[in-house]
């Protein structure tokens, strides 16, 4: 009964998280150039990595959320559904990117078990758009560089919650961590101090849990410390920005070191902009974004499959329409996520929980 009450409390979160997965999709499959009755509505899918920002917030909030509401905080438990999660979805879409880009190739090509170990031991990220990055994406599924950060988040949070009593001492020091890692990222940009830098955002998410479940959501004070730390974030991180910019250097905005910054920005928009609609509680959220609740439980397998099952396809070429074309990879898409992320996985993490209960049963009892 308390995880349903804890999803009813949360499906605003729910939502959030299944408009971001399908904005994603909409961001990679879809011109930012189309126009609908005379009007550029492609401009409108230019965000998407805005929507990973998103994912970070509400990973925070509910991992904390979600760990704090339960009984077995052990780490094994904590470990055992963490990777669970990531991993049983996840190489089923390594093999997934595998099998396309061979099937585009009309041949087997090289497994790149190098990359696949880099990428199991989660180092990837996107060197197009960053320096210092350790391994490509696995097989070009290039939404797989916030797994990276994802599952470290997740190792991170586990000592620090468990070993710091105090959730404001936990949010000082991480947000003063990730200060420090920011300054540190604008004289030597690399994957360790770009990681420990946007551990700052995740645990924003973290601290807002805290807040939310001790009911001091609504306190402005309370609230000073997140907001404050992602403006430190984003003015140190857009030193880089103006010392390119007067140094006579073009800028992109997909690229390093526009990028960094904003996604901390964006991080501060996004908090900023919760507290404000939460004061006016929350007007029009259901109408606009309650729809999007039925893709929430599909959500993580819709971003990390959508790669290798929509925007690097082929196998419906054959199809002449473009638009019938895009609607029968969705519906694909779609079916797949469902099956994967509701039935295989399921049934596999059950079965692995199985084997470790009953490893454990057989253990022996201490002074027995």
């Amino acid at each position: 009964m308390e995880n349903i009450k804890s999803i009813q409390r949360l499906y605003r979160l729910e939502a959030l998280r299944g408009l971001a997965a399908l904005y994603v999709v909409l961001h990679h499959t879809i011109s930012h150039s189309t126009v609908l009755f005379g009007f550029n509505v492609g401009i409108f899918l230019r965000f998407g990595q805005e929507a990973v920002i998103l994912f970070f917030l509400l990973s925070g909030f509910v991992i904390n959320y979600s760990f704090r509401s339960g009984s077995d905080k052990s780490f094994s438990t904590y470990f055992f559904k963490r990777s669970t999660r990531i991993f049983i979805p996840l190489f089923f879409i390594f093999l997934l990117g595998y099998l396309t880009l061979s099937y585009n190739a009309g041949q087997l090509i090289n497994p790149e078990l190098w990359t696949l170990l880099k990428n199991i031991l989660m180092l990837q990220d996107w060197e197009m758009v960053k320096p210092g990055v350790l391994a490509e994406p696995y097989m070009g599924n290039t939404p797989l560089w916030s797994l990276s950060y994802e599952w470290w988040f997740y190792m991170m949070y586990f000592p620090i919650v468990t070993r710091i009593n105090s959730g404001f001492r936990q949010a000082a020091l991480v947000f003063t961590v990730s200060i420090a890692m920011a300054a540190l990222y604008v004289w030597q940009p690399n994957f360790l101090f770009r990681l420990l830098t946007y551990f700052g955002i995740w645990w924003v998410g973290v601290y807002l849990s805290e807040l939310y479940r001790a009911g001091k959501h609504n306190s402005i004070k309370e609230l000073l410390m997140p907001v404050a730390t992602l403006v430190a974030i984003s003015a140190v991180l857009f030193v880089p920005v103006l010392l390119q910019k007067r140094a006579g250097e073009g800028l992109l905005l997909g690229y390093h070191p526009l990028l960094e910054f904003r996604h901390v920005f964006v991080a501060l928009v996004f908090v900023c902009g919760a507290i404000v609609w939460h004061k006016i509680r929350w007007f029009g959220f259901d109408l606009l974004m309650k729809p999007f609740l039925i893709l929430a439980p599909v959500s993580y397998v819709l971003y990390i499959c959508h790669q290798p099952l929509m925007v690097q396809a082929t196998y419906l070429d054959f199809i002449d329409n473009g638009i019938v074309r895009w609607w029968s990879y969705l519906a694909i898409v779609l079916l797949f996520s469902y099956l994967l992320e509701l039935k295989i996985y399921p049934w596999i993490r059950d079965l692995l929980r199985g084997k470790r209960s009953a490893s454990n049963s057989r253990l022996p009892v201490e002074g027995a």
